[in-house]
């Protein structure tokens, strides 16, 4: 009976079966950075630049909530928001007709106040009503709601 046997063939250093050999971590850590990545890191941050103050001299504008801020509205109260917004600030926000509010109403007045403060513009609340308030405070949202001073 004859013994059939694989022949062995010397392996050479990575490169098997047309693989090519990968460069060892001292290779790696041996080349030199690129002139390009030292200049990217000498780029100077640039901040962004300070929101404006509010002057006397600006117009107030005032944002009158209806009676009611709820879902059902919510398309309404929405785009009453986005056209003050669109209107140079600072605002003065009046809540105090408020008498039926749910979340969606509630998240719609927070964006707004949010925006106002992404933009540096200034309001303040001229009023809310028990019910708003309450609705306020259930959510946890009174901070985000206050124009800090």
């Amino acid at each position: 009976m004859k013994v059939l046997r694989k022949k062995s063939r010397p392996k050479a250093a990575g490169n098997r079966r047309g693989r090519t050999a990968t460069p060892s971590a001292a290779a790696v850590s041996a080349v030199p950075a690129t002139p390009a990545a030292a200049t990217i890191a000498a780029v100077p941050a640039i901040a962004a630049p300070a929101p404006a103050p509010v002057t006397s001299a600006a117009r107030l504008v005032r944002v009158v909530l209806g009676t009611s801020c709820t879902i059902q509205e919510a398309a309404a109260v929405r785009a009453h928001l986005l056209a003050q917004a669109a209107q140079p600030g600072p605002y003065e926000i009046d809540g105090a007709s408020v008498e039926h509010v749910d979340t969606a109403g509630v998240q719609l007045i927070v964006a707004f106040a949010l925006d106002c403060l992404e933009k540096g513009v200034a309001y303040k609340w001229l009023g809310r009503s028990s019910t708003l308030e309450k609705a306020i405070e259930l959510l946890g949202v009174s901070a985000l709601l206050e124009y800090p001073a």
